[in-house]
């Protein structure tokens, strides 16, 4: 299946990723308005994750931070599980009027092959 590119996705379950949030997603907002260059973040596949098979989860630096959603999730694994490489970055820290304490974390996912077209028709 073709998936557009490049995707806007948020990363889901990252109030459950332990102690370490909220500061770990303020600490990625930081780093990416310090250095203004794009944060690279992992797409690793978890086909053993006992509540979704076709789980991605998503890490930044050294960072387990959440998943992909289980619907962009089941689109996503054939490709990925087929040879397909895939890269995201963070796109932007998401802090609501509503709950500053609750940050979100959005990606731009594409294809290796993307961004090597990119280049190449530069």
């Amino acid at each position: 299946m073709t998936l557009p590119s490049p995707m806007e996705a948020a990363v889901v379950g990252v109030t459950f990723r332990g102690s370490h949030y909220p500061s770990n997603i303020f600490a990625i907002g930081r780093a990416s308005a310090l250095t203004n260059r794009p944060i690279r973040a992992l797409l690793e596949r978890e086909p053993d994750n006992p509540v979704d098979p076709n789980a991605i989860r998503v890490v930044v630096g050294d960072q387990h931070v959440g998943y992909l959603s289980a619907r962009l999730a089941e689109k996503l694994s054939p490709n990925i599980d087929g040879g397909e490489p895939w890269l995201a970055t963070v796109d932007r820290v998401i802090v609501s009027p509503e709950n500053v304490d609750q940050p979100g974390l959005r990606l731009l996912i594409y294809p290796k092959s993307w961004v090597e077209n990119k280049l190449r028709n530069k």
